[in-house]
């Protein structure tokens, strides 16, 4: 059987995929559960192999399953025009509001974005327009789109007149002569229904249908696809007075005769038999397949109030630029590559079994990606960067116990098992509080946001899934079949006994002077600290046409030595009609001089042509021979994302502060959040102060500083915990204990992701340097922070409060102490 066949065997069978999956959680549970050795050895083989043989045909081939996003592999640009509703009375035009564009672009966001999996970004255009870009759509998958935007989703349920059937000598029906206006039957309309047979014979038949409506969308609390045995249906649920309204409808019709038509923007999608009274809960039949009820599901939760046309539609190029990509991902592969050959010198042998688990956990990530569709974007790479980091810690972690365990004379094989039984609570600890956080995100934020979510969330299982089985598995076997004599490791960063909470006030100092710099940077600089992402601005569009050629690439470079206010975001884009755009999303301060600058640099845009009047003589006068057009743009990162995204951290961070004061304790709760909120300040204050602006690439950064920030502060607050359980002395000695203990684990966590950051920042192109940049600055804050804030907070609060911090730590261990994974 060939790969691609299999692949799609698999894949595309709803049933046999879910299969597999069900098999694979069995094997995951029946591994946690045995107690025998080789019992666990050879389940979690098999599970390993499973689940990345799953992964991998998930993958194939690589080039069609993965799917990059905007900034990275270009897309296609949609210009809508929102029409406006019609006064009933007057039969007038109403006026186009600002909130009637808002609920427009919120309800594409909700029908295309797939729950955070696709990469959408949307602009408001002067006063009714809107501008789309999606990531690269095959023609069928665009056609699809066209519909979805410009099907408003009006849903109404109608009575059936069932005289209409009646039929004249001729043979036609009533309601085939009112549909082609040779009878009128008041307060009726006719309607011609088409659908397929059950031998997939398209069938046609008229129905008159009631004006009045019995439901209306309006009614629809919510609407969810599924299966009724082999048939794909839609069920709908309405509100206290659609229910009551259908009952009332019903409850006297004929069953099994009687009929209700169900019209979606006045076309009859179906009109089936009642078969008994119906209230808020109905099904709506006549889809083809699952994909349908999902559109149709996800279309009446999301109506339009107002309609839209779309104007123009092209193909639009990276946002990033192709040369920026490639740097990128060949400076990537770069630091990945110096990363593996440090953990190899470093840990050598056991650096190759980490090895095996970072590649497993990388095949996971991209695997999982491309078999749920989800979208690779800059800030879902920033969160895969983090899950690799959070990677490279748990294998660190596990490697630094493994160390401190052969230190103590113990054998390989009961170190191993030691050094695996204690990493287990702050890597668990570290992933769960960030999958927590990564949940949240994804259940209420839009957008960018949500799409970091996703990315982050399939890397956390991912990276748990080959630190704590994969990497475990490698070493049974490697134990087993007596291939492992001894271990032995660099020890380039020794415990010293270093006093770090004894320079508690020399912290508070430096990091009082850092927020305030960063918080005076944001001050002074204000809107100009934003671009144009946040602010909006200007769009320039100059109509290249068929034979002039300027390059995304080309028109940066001429830029780039340009004072501007904010850096403009270039784009080409091909329309099928009038040929090649150069656009340029810009502060609207700098239009006219981007718009003067390129027209000086390249020769074509500085071409005039004479005016000719009606008869075709030259009136004297001259304009471009190649045109700009400039609208006024909203920002990308609009009022709904701002306020979607702020709730959603809100909740993340309430709900991070749960869990750690449930696993540790309150004050540590505070200590986190204060490292967090101190690492976001002064990582963004810092960039601001470089002379960059807040752009879209930097969400993603930013999230990332915050999840590295908890990871490194609950790995720190673990070994605190088990200090002051497991040890006698003072609580601030047995903290600089703790923290001298996980020294070397933080800096070769923190150089190994720095290095791969670094790497990005100097040879990753100008977006991916201001991107990377940012990421870099928070890896070291946080790496700061993380010893030096969040620590000193734990023990101001502890002492504060007078009460004993090793008692109330115990307390909370004992309300519980997750089991380790063996």
């Amino acid at each position: 059987m060939s790969t691609p066949f299999l692949a799609a065997t698999i894949l595309e069978d709803p049933l046999l995929l879910f299969l597999v999956g069900l098999s694979l959680l069995v094997l995951f549970i029946w591994y946690f559960a045995s107690e025998r050795e080789r019992m666990k050895r050879n389940v979690g083989t098999v599970l390993v192999l499973g689940v990345t043989g799953l992964c991998l045909l998930a993958l194939y081939p690589p080039g069609d399953t993965l799917k990059g996003g905007i900034d990275i592999v270009g897309g296609s640009s949609f210009s809508l025009k929102v029409q406006p509703n019609i006064d009933p009375d007057t039969g007038e035009p109403l006026p186009i509001t600002q909130d009637e564009i808002e609920q427009a672009k919120a309800i594409i966001q909700k029908r295309l974005g797939g729950g955070g999996t696709k990469d959408l970004l949307m602009a408001s255009v002067g006063t009714d327009g809107i501008d789309l870009q999606m990531p690269g759509m095959s023609p069928e998958e665009a056609k699809q789109t066209e519909e979805l935007l410009e099907r408003v989703a009006k849903l109404e349920l109608r009575e059936v007149n069932m005289n209409g059937f009646e039929r004249d000598p001729s043979g036609r029906s009533l309601a085939q002569r009112v549909y082609e206006d040779e009878e009128i039957i008041p307060g009726f309309k006719a309607y011609l229904h088409k659908a397929e047979d059950r031998e997939g014979v398209m069938q046609e038949e008229y129905l008159l249908l009631s004006r009045r409506n019995i439901v209306d969308g309006s009614n629809i609390v919510k609407a969810y696809p599924q299966m009724d045995g082999a048939a794909s249906i839609v069920g709908v649920e309405l509100d206290g007075e659609g229910g009551d309204a259908m009952f009332r409808a019903t409850k006297g019709m004929r069953k099994e005769y009687d009929r209700i038509a169900a019209l979606l923007d006045d076309e009859v999608i179906t009109a089936p038999t009642v078969n008994d009274t119906l209230s808020k809960n109905f099904v709506i039949t006549g889809q083809k397949n699952l994909e349908e009820s999902r559109e149709l599901a996800s279309q009446l939760n999301n109506p339009l109030k107002n309609p839209l046309k779309i104007e123009e539609k092209s193909a639009i190029s990276p946002a990033l630029g192709k040369a920026v990509v490639e740097q990128g991902v060949m400076a990537g592969v770069i630091g990945l590559g110096l990363t593996a050959v440090f953990i190899l010198i470093y840990y050598r042998t056991a650096g190759l079994v980490a090895l095996l688990g970072l590649t497993v956990n990388t095949v996971l990530i991209f695997g999982a990606m491309a078999m749920f569709g989800f979208t690779f974007t800059l800030p879902g790479i920033a969160g895969i960067i983090l899950t690799i980091g959070m990677a490279v810690d748990a294998n660190v972690l596990i490697y630094e116990r493994l160390r401190e365990e052969l230190g103590h004379g113990k054998s390989l094989e009961t170190a191993i098992n030691t050094a695996y039984e204690k990493a287990f609570s702050a890597i668990f600890d570290a992933n769960i509080t960030s999958l927590i956080a990564a949940v949240i995100l994804f259940w209420r934020a839009s957008g960018t946001v949500q799409g970091f979510a996703v990315t982050l969330t399939v890397g956390l299982l991912s990276s748990m899934f080959s630190a704590i089985l994969v990497t475990r598995v490698f070493f049974r076997w490697a134990n087993d079949l007596k291939m492992l004599k001894g271990l032995s490791f660099l020890n380039l960063v020794k415990s010293q006994g270093f006093d770090f909470l004894g320079k508690r006030r020399i912290a508070l100092v430096i990091s009082s002077l850092l927020l305030v710099a960063a918080i005076g940077g944001f001050a002074t600089k204000r809107t100009d600290a934003l671009g144009v992402d946040f602010t909006g601005g200007t769009l320039i569009q100059f109509q290249l046409g068929e034979e002039v050629k300027i390059g995304q690439e080309e028109a940066q470079k001429a830029l780039d030595g340009l004072e501007l206010s904010s850096k403009p975001i270039i784009q080409e884009q091909v329309n099928p009609t009038t040929g090649e755009l150069l656009t340029i999303r810009c502060d609207s301060a700098d239009a006219d001089k981007i718009e003067r600058h390129l027209r000086q640099t390249f020769e074509p845009l500085s071409q005039m042509n004479p005016v000719l009047d009606a008869s075709g003589n030259d009136t004297g006068e001259t304009r471009w021979a190649i045109d700009a057009t400039t609208k006024e743009v909203s920002a990308t990162l609009g009022k709904e994302f701002f306020t979607n995204s702020l709730i959603a951290l809100g909740i993340g961070l309430f709900a991070m502060l749960i869990y750690i004061s449930i696993r540790f304790e309150f004050s540590f709760a505070l200590g986190a959040f204060a490292a967090l909120v101190h690492d976001i300040i002064v990582a963004t204050g810092i960039v601001v102060l470089l002379g960059g602006q807040l752009s879209l690439i930097h969400v993603g950064a930013i999230l990332a500083i915050a999840g590295y920030s908890v990871n490194d502060t609950i790995v720190v607050f673990d070994r605190i915990r088990e200090s002051l359980l497991t040890s006698r002395g003072k609580v601030i000695d047995l903290m600089n204990e703790a923290l001298n203990a996980t020294l070397s684990r933080t800096i070769l966590t923190s150089l190994t992701t720095i290095l791969t950051v670094a790497i990005l920042a100097f040879y990753g192109g100008a977006s991916l340097r201001e991107f990377s940049v940012m990421i870099l600055v928070g890896l070291i804050v946080g790496t700061y922070s993380s010893i030096f804030v969040a620590s000193p907070v734990v023990l101001w609060w502890g002492s504060k409060r007078g009460r004993n911090l090793r008692k109330e730590v115990l307390d909370a261990s004992l309300a519980g102490e997750p089991e380790a994974a063996n």
